[in-house]
């Protein structure tokens, strides 16, 4: 299969067929965050590294390992949490529709929760 024409943008959510559903990895085709530096895309890498998002909110505090994203950011319908232990590198052939890039502040607190979930102090 051939790369898509244009290479997954960083802090970009995207559609993405995530199926099949394995274990606690989330399935179906969902938004999902490319936090990948777009710059591998266009250099030929056929994968992007992104963080899928749900609509099973958790109540509570659940930084670092959820970041909330409100109705409406991004086209949303639902509020929805970037699943920051979800890491998942997937193929750009999978990656459905651009809904356009996060807001530079929800982009913040992604990096801030990915440094602290990795412990990248």
């Amino acid at each position: 299969m051939a790369p898509p024409a244009v290479a997954p943008r960083r802090w970009h959510v995207y559609i993405v067929d995530l199926e099949p559903r394995v274990g606690t990895k989330p399935g179906k085709q969902r938004p999902c965050l490319a936090i990948q530096p777009t710059e591998f895309g266009e250099g030929g890498l056929r994968s992007t590294v992104v963080l899928p998002l749900t609509t099973n909110i958790v109540e509570g505090e659940a930084f670092p390992l959820r970041v909330r994203v409100r109705a409406g950011v991004c086209g949303l319908t639902k509020d929805s949490e970037v699943l920051v232990d979800q890491i998942l590198a997937w193929d750009n052939e999978l990656f459905r529709s651009d809904l356009g890039p996060l807001p530079e502040t929800l982009q913040d607190e992604v990096r801030r929760a990915l440094r602290e979930f990795l412990d990248l102090w």
